[in-house]
């Protein structure tokens, strides 16, 4: 029986070049799915805070599509190797 998601808790925000002004963010539901409540769509993101912890985001990669793990990991890893 798949899992039916019941609630979500925010883990993560992504910001662009200005640190101080959230773009969107990234919440974690029951499922273990990652999904993004996007505030503003037309900047692009530069840094995510905190970085998802690799467990999150293999958890997340069976159940998130493919453009929201991509995203997600390529600004973890790059916070991680800052």
């Amino acid at each position: 029986m798949k899992a039916v998601k019941a609630e979500a808790a925010p883990i993560a925000r992504l910001i662009g070049a200005d640190p101080d002004r959230t773009l969107a963010w990234v919440y974690v539901w029951n499922t273990s799915e990652l999904s993004i409540l996007w505030l503003d769509r037309r900047v692009p993101p530069k840094f995510i805070d905190p970085p998802l912890p690799k467990g999150v985001l293999d958890q997340a990669i069976t159940v998130t599509s493919d453009d929201v793990t991509d995203l997600l990991t390529a600004l973890s890893e790059r916070a991680s190797d800052a």
